[in-house]
């Protein structure tokens, strides 16, 4: 699976004086340093990244802190938030649970005022962060974020209990009536995902069948899928098993008339497996890059401008690193003067609309979405030459939320 890494931020300090006025320091959170609250300062905000620098996953999540990078960087440039430019360190969990909660603890003990987090291990440092009253934003890996008062996700794809009619809907549009949900079950959170799937699709009317490939090689997946007589494939999968499937199924002169991958949108994939990939279609809960809004160009030039080593720059990673902090920095623009943690964070809960200027294709209302699955998505196909993506159709897809009964 694909996603990915890289950045650095900038520090600067614009004098506020009058922002942070005298006061009792259990209520306004300044500390005997001079500090608003921990982290913040009169011309600063520190933030703590979280993301697997190394470790197993490590690749899946590249270029997450060159997002997050070039997010903060284009703010301090414009002057910060009301006055305050952004820094930040960051910890490597090592793609493990234990390295991940002890990044956090490691993020609070440097004062960090919030944690901007992206990995697969999340779960201990959420329930940690939030005993704290530290505020956490990223997006979601584990159903588990959706307990906590104080996280905020940009995307939300498996949940128990629910799904959405979305994919259903997009494969039956596509003429797929019998589908296979190709996914790998060592984590609880890929469980959930392929349930929902599978929800889905019934609820459209298309059977399905859910297929685990741990341990297993493309041709004994490809084999066991045809058999059954699918026409689809939805896969949460690595790349390598998935094209390998795509392959075997073709050469077995049963090509499938609909596959769709979580994983495939990303434009360094083109080259190792474009061939194999044309045709085939992946799901996004953000803006396609190829709609070419504003607010995607202006991702664009930070990249260039402030993260130039991730090329090219429209990784799955990088675009999550952009979307955390700039959901960050949404919190911070309902802060005026000295913002506590606890004032931080109800200031975000009361956002009621937020896309990202754009970025996303959900409208996210934090006051009542705390663990409601993302209902829209975005389908790109891969051109028949295997060479580019392009959108699918002239908006994104939007569905309907339901529960599943469990």
């Amino acid at each position: 699976m694909w996603r990915t890494r890289l950045g650095v931020a900038a520090i600067a300090a614009v004098t506020m004086l009058a922002a942070c006025s005298s006061g009792d320091s259990s209520d306004s959170g300044r500390s005997a340093s001079g500090s608003c609250a921990p982290g913040v300062t009169d011309s600063a905000i520190k933030v703590g990244l979280l993301y697997p620098d190394t470790g197993v996953m490590a690749a899946q999540f590249t270029g997450f802190r060159a997002g997050v990078n070039a997010r903060f960087s284009a703010e301090n440039a414009a002057g910060g938030v009301d006055g305050r430019k952004i820094d930040y360190a960051w910890q490597d969990d090592q793609s493990d649970p234990r390295g991940n909660l002890q990044g956090a603890r490691e993020l609070v003990a440097q004062n960090a005022f919030a944690v901007v987090q992206y990995t697969a291990v999340s779960q201990q440092s959420v329930a940690y962060l939030d005993k704290a009253g530290v505020p956490v934003i990223g997006a979601a890996d584990q159903p588990g974020w959706a307990a906590h008062r104080n996280t905020f996700t940009v995307t939300l794809t498996s949940q128990t209990g629910q799904s959405t009619t979305t994919i259903g809907d997009f494969v039956r549009q596509q003429g797929g009536t019998k589908a296979a949900v190709v996914v790998s079950f060592l984590s609880e959170t890929a469980k959930l995902y392929a349930d929902g799937v599978t929800k889905s699709l019934q609820h459209a009317g298309i059977d399905a069948v859910t297929q685990d490939v741990d341990g297993t090689n493309a041709a004994d997946v490809a084999r066991k899928i045809i058999s059954s007589g699918v026409d689809t494939i939805i896969a949460a999968a690595p790349l390598d098993l998935y094209t390998g499937v795509l392959d075997a199924a073709v050469g077995a002169g049963h090509p499938f008339k609909v596959a769709v991958s979580a994983v495939s949108y990303d434009p360094r994939l083109l080259a190792p497996y474009g061939r194999q990939l044309a045709g085939t279609y992946a799901s996004l809960s953000y803006a396609a890059l190829e709609r070419n809004r504003p607010v995607q160009r202006r991702f664009l030039q930070a990249m260039a401008d402030y993260s130039p080593e991730v090329s090219p720059p429209g990784q799955q990673s990088t675009i999550i690193g952009w979307l955390s902090a700039d959901l960050f920095i949404r919190g911070l623009k309902t802060q005026h003067g000295c913002p506590t943690r606890e004032s931080y964070m109800k200031g975000l809960r009361g956002v009621t609309d937020y896309d990202a200027d754009g970025m996303l294709v959900n409208k996210i209302n934090y006051a009542t979405d705390q663990g409601q699955l993302d209902p829209c998505f975005d389908f790109v196909r891969v051109a028949g030459s295997g060479d580019h993506f392009e959108v699918v159709t002239p908006q994104p897809l939007c569905g309907q939320r339901f529960d599943t009964g469990q």
